[in-house]
């Protein structure tokens, strides 16, 4: 017995020693934060950062600054740089037991670029992508793209890499942060860098730190309390990042894009019916992501297969890949893209042809997103309309895996935890912000959560940050009269944080679509943030960077008399109407009507025949106005009204 306890002692010794000489032998490292390609804010105090052996001697080299420190009990370590000018490359060395040494390093200004998917959408859906693209040769604008994810917890690490801005990486950036930095750059020539951790579909309320939401008054959290999460919310949420993972290997690991079973079926009867065009919101599909293929059968008579034809599918959200007869007829990954494929002769055969549609969506909405306008195959100048009745049956799918893809939004504090908390030591010049669609409803609450928002980052960052926004784009049908607007409501909701220091709105009232919560010119909404910047941060005090913006009303009479902040150069209407769209005017029975209003030296008048003593007035109150009111700068005025009518 006495033996085998010495033995033992011995062999536990034996193993404390191995687990020393193991553990001797970690490697110092960084956060994923820290790359070749990075920027590091310029005149601020910057902290480097990382994990190494417990009281293991780091030493740190940058642009002529050398720190040194040791690590602690709990392995980690940092330094802090002194402030430094614009400038670089430069090389950053951390030498521990180990040495990294990353290159290409600039230092310059680093934007946060946050927010739902009109932040996301990226440089090769914009309006005139090629051309965008082909000329992006800026080696000073950076990216670092952060990876979607969430944590019921704070995080202490984000996935992503930095990249340099070119032709080849450029189609990957945020589209509004990249023409922001292209316009910042030019005009400054100092490097400019873009973090982009926004997620599609995302409402405020995942964006902020739980622990902060938690603060806020009861009926806040009534919407939560629900039992969407069961007894658990820590193992549900575990589970849905696990599902995730599932589903997303899933698509990687099967491509049934190269099965023939897929792209030309035996028999597309046997498959689910639907009728087309359809948007995956109308039916069973509605809140999934994945692959979904759509079949069609056409008989053709024989004079019509001699020559080339052509194969209108309309606007696609979000990926497709298009086969007739077996045969690949093209593929897009833009999304709401027109798709509009040539069929060259020998595809098409007299009788029965099979149509096969690979739709892949990653987020939001899906399927044929145009009218039935779109939807035909063209065969010498004949339209053979592909309306009414297909099949469809699921590839992979989310909810094969049980993912809820919004499962991002069913708990405050989701992607803060996973998305925000990781960068808070990461300093930074400021935040842009693009969110509040999927807010629109409930603008009361979001007058109280967005301001809470950017005063909460901002303290958690150390600094009153300048934080500027994307006003909600014109959406929907256009209103043949005045009526209540959601949408109007939120941009209201928006427009009142200007209240907070250092904020900036950029009003995009007239980019938006329809049909197309996603509008594409992303070009002029990004150079609209960028003109805040270049006013409030970069001393281009006579650049004029808003449109007018409501001041004061004086009712003389039968007319209302409206005075403008942020005229710039004057007003104009930017059809050279006399007359001023989307005016609507009301009197003590609260019932608004069009008005007539005109320009008058700097201010708008305003009345109508049908209201004899006019109390209130609302301008673009709608969720689509038609505008025309902007400065001589270009900038459009932004919408207001002057009551608080709940109607």
């Amino acid at each position: 017995m006495d033996f085998r306890y010495g033995e033992m002692k011995k062999l536990a010794f034996l193993l404390t020693v191995l687990c020393n000489v193991l553990i001797s032998k970690a490697e110092v490292v960084l956060p994923n934060i820290f790359n070749d390609n990075m920027m590091l804010q310029r005149e601020k105090p910057v902290t480097i950062w990382g994990h190494a052996d417990p009281a293991e001697k780091i030493a740190v080299a940058f642009n002529g600054q050398e720190h040194k420190t040791l690590a602690d009990t709990n392995g980690n370590w940092e330094v802090t740089l002194k402030p430094m000018a614009f400038g670089g490359p430069y090389s950053l060395s951390v030498q521990g037991r180990n040495t990294i040494v990353l290159q290409n390093i600039l230092i310059g200004d680093i934007w946060i670029c946050s927010g739902q998917s009109n932040m996301e959408f990226s440089v090769k859906h914009v309006e005139d992508a090629d051309k965008e693209i082909s000329n992006a040769h800026y080696p000073k604008i950076r990216s670092f793209r952060v990876k979607r994810n969430m944590g019921y917890d704070p995080l202490e690490e984000v996935d992503g890499a930095w990249t340099e801005c070119n032709p080849e990486t450029v189609g990957q950036f945020s589209a509004v942060g990249y023409f922001f930095a292209r316009k910042v750059y030019e005009e400054t020539g100092i490097p400019i860098a873009l973090i982009n951790n926004s997620w599609g579909g995302t409402q405020i309320e995942t964006w902020t730190d739980r622990e902060v939401y938690k603060k806020l008054p009861a009926d806040y959290w009534e919407r939560y309390q629900k039992g969407v999460f069961g007894e658990d919310p820590v193992r549900f949420i575990a589970s849905q990042e696990m599902a995730q993972k599932s589903f997303h290997d899933a698509k990687r690991i099967k491509d049934d894009s190269k099965e023939e079973g897929y792209f030309f079926p035996a028999d597309i009867s046997e498959f689910k019916k639907c009728k087309m065009p359809l948007r995956w919101n109308q039916s069973e599909l509605k809140n999934i992501d994945g692959v979904v293929w759509f079949y069609a059968a056409i008989d053709l008579p024989s004079n019509a297969i001699q020559n080339e034809g052509i194969l209108n599918l309309g606007p696609i959200d979000q990926k497709d890949m298009v086969w007739i007869n077996g045969k690949s007829v093209g593929e897009s990954e833009t999304y709401m893209e027109e798709r509009s494929y040539k069929i060259t002769k020998g595809i098409l055969k007299e009788g029965k042809n099979t149509i096969a549609v690979r739709l892949d969506d990653n987020g939001g909405n899906g399927g044929f997103a145009g009218t039935e306008e779109n939807l035909f195959l063209k065969l010498d100048n004949k339209k053979y309309s592909l309306v009414g009745d297909w099949t469809y049956r699921k590839g992979i799918t989310s909810d094969m895996f049980g993912y809820e893809p919004n499962a991002r939004n069913l708990y405050p504090g989701l992607l803060y935890n996973a998305m925000i908390n990781p960068l808070l030591q990461f300093k930074i010049k400021g935040i842009l912000w693009y969110q509040g669609e999927h807010n629109v409803g409930r603008s009361q609450q979001y007058k109280t959560l967005f301001p809470n928002l950017i005063k909460d980052w901002r303290k958690k960052w150390g600094e009153d940050l300048p934080f500027y926004w994307v006003q909600l784009a014109n959406y929907l049908r256009t209103d043949d009269k005045p009526t209540k607007s959601t949408w109007a409501e939120l941009r209201e909701a928006q427009t009142s944080a200007l209240a907070l220091p250092k904020t900036g709105e950029a009003v995009i009232l007239d980019l938006g679509e329809a049909e197309d919560i996603h509008p594409k010119n992303k070009q002029d909404v990004g150079q609209r943030l960028a003109l805040i910047a270049l006013h409030k941060d970069y001393g281009k005090k006579n650049q004029v960077y808003s449109g007018p913006s409501f001041k004061s009303v004086k009712f003389k009479g039968q007319k209302a008399v409206i005075s403008f902040k942020n005229m710039g150069s004057g007003l104009i209407t930017s059809d050279n109407s006399e007359e001023v769209r989307c005016f609507a005017i009301a009197g003590a029975d609260q019932k608004f009507v069009w008005a007539k209003a005109r320009i008058v030296g700097n201010r708008i008048s305003v009345e109508s025949d049908a209201v004899k003593d006019p109390m209130y007035i609302r301008y673009a109150w709608s969720n689509n106005p038609v505008i025309n009111l902007y400065n001589k700068e270009g900038l459009p005025a932004s919408p207001f009204r002057t009551d608080d009518i709940k109607k």
